[in-house]
């Protein structure tokens, strides 16, 4: 069923904390990286860090004043949803689709063969044609696909090996559906380190360099590279002292990411805006969340903060509490009262927040809120939102039931503004 599947690969990724190359240094891991390459895949190299980001960092915004809390169940009126799907493709069973920007959307899909747990590819959002762009790990015997993006410049995904829990992040030019030129492998690990979170902008890859939250490298920073497209070298956009919470995201070329900061203080997590087409990695907005509070999820647009809290911590303030937000250092803050499920995002003028059954879509300017009805007969939790960032298409997928009561296959839908 393709929506838990997702699930999974979102635990894989962020909870089981599995997978990178365990003591090893950064210059070790170049070295590696670059002996790598005469086994048949170019490899990269990684660059230093810019010492723009070096500034202070903001108060911890522990929100007690309800004032600053803009609840949409409570405070915004609830209409009729005007959005219609502007078309709805019926895809097989198993499919998992990833809509980062552009006009295709990366899909892993069930397998071709009883040799592959699934194939790669990708599906166009304007005729719902599903292209196989890759059959079999590029890795060997052992690995398996765990997770993939694309752009309409850029494929990427990991391999993982279950056995070891060694991985690999991969990336290769991409055009109108076919894959450009040679692979090149962006990045490498073992058990000490998490298999990468990562996104794709234009014709660049941005991934976590992380360890895991236990392990022989624990103690170890994180780092947020970027590679494009015919470089050979990748650039470190952060370094964070400690874990990143939540994954890259980048939305109308500003990307977000989660560093821990205020390091002599405790544990702090400070939301991080980019603007990517600057070219001096500085931040250009940030908002500090109280002690302890990890966001699960975060994206910059629209000149605010959208980010989502998965469990409730006491003793912090508002920001503290189970939902999505929206809003700047000093509020206020528009929020969801919902369980979240993946990240917010803009679609026009609105927000989409998906809680555990449903889309939410808010306008913030006329202060009220719909909700898109999902597909007959999909199972409990609905559609699954497949895109991210700042769209005029928003696509959604849901497995679906038969008359028979079981899963057939999966309905994609896009909705256009």
């Amino acid at each position: 069923m393709a929506a838990p599947w997702r699930r999974i690969i979102r635990g894989s990724a962020e909870d089981s904390r599995a997978v990178r190359q365990g003591g090893i240094t950064r210059r070790r891991f170049t070295l590696g990286s670059l002996a790598a390459a005469g086994a048949g895949m170019a490899a990269i190299s990684l660059g230093g860090c810019s010492d723009t980001q070096n500034t202070d960092d903001g108060e911890p915004q522990v929100v007690t004043d309800d004032s600053q809390i803009v609840d949409v169940v409570d405070d915004y009126e609830n209409v009729d949803s005007d959005l219609a799907a502007s078309a709805t493709y019926t895809l097989p069973l198993g499919t998992v689709l990833f809509h980062t920007e552009g006009s295709w959307a990366a899909a892993m899909m069930a397998p071709e063969s009883s040799l592959n747990v699934n194939t790669l590819g990708v599906m166009s959002l304007s005729s719902g044609d599903l292209i196989t762009l890759i059959t079999e790990p590029s890795q060997g015997q052992g690995y398996g696909f765990f997770d993939v993006r694309c752009s309409d410049g850029v494929f990427a995904w990991v391999e993982v090996d279950y056995t070891n829990r060694s991985w690999a992040l991969i990336g290769q030019g991409i055009s109108q559906g076919t894959l450009t030129g040679d692979a090149v492998k962006l990045d490498e690990g073992d058990s000490d380190w998490e298999p990468p979170r990562f996104t794709v902008w234009g014709t660049s890859v941005i991934w976590y360099h992380m360890p895991q939250a236990s392990g022989n490298s624990s103690s170890e920073d994180s780092h947020c590279y970027q590679w494009t497209l015919g470089d050979t070298e990748g650039q470190e956009i952060w370094t964070s002292h400690g874990r990143f919470s939540a994954s890259p995201r980048v939305a109308d070329n500003i990307l977000t990411i989660v560093p821990r900061v205020r390091d002599e203080e405790g544990v702090y997590y400070g939301l991080t805006a980019i603007d990517l087409t600057a070219g001096d990695n500085a931040r250009r907005a940030q908002l500090v969340l109280p002690r302890s509070v990890a966001p699960f999820e975060a994206t910059y647009f629209n000149e605010s903060f959208a980010f989502s809290i998965e469990a409730s911590y006491n003793g912090v303030g508002s920001l503290g509490n189970m939902g999505t937000y929206v809003g700047v250092e000093g509020g206020p803050y528009v929020y969801l009262r919902r369980e979240p499920q993946s990240c917010a995002l803009m679609l026009g003028s609105r927000y989409v927040m998906k809680s555990q059954a449903s889309h939410f879509v808010i306008d913030p300017s006329a202060q009220t809120y719909s909700v898109l009805s999902a597909p007959d007969r999909c199972l409990d939790f609905g559609d699954w939102t497949a895109s991210e960032g700042v769209t005029d298409r928003l696509l959604t997928y849901a497995t679906v039931r038969n008359e028979q009561g079981i899963p057939a296959s999966l309905t994609a839908r896009v909705f256009a503004v």
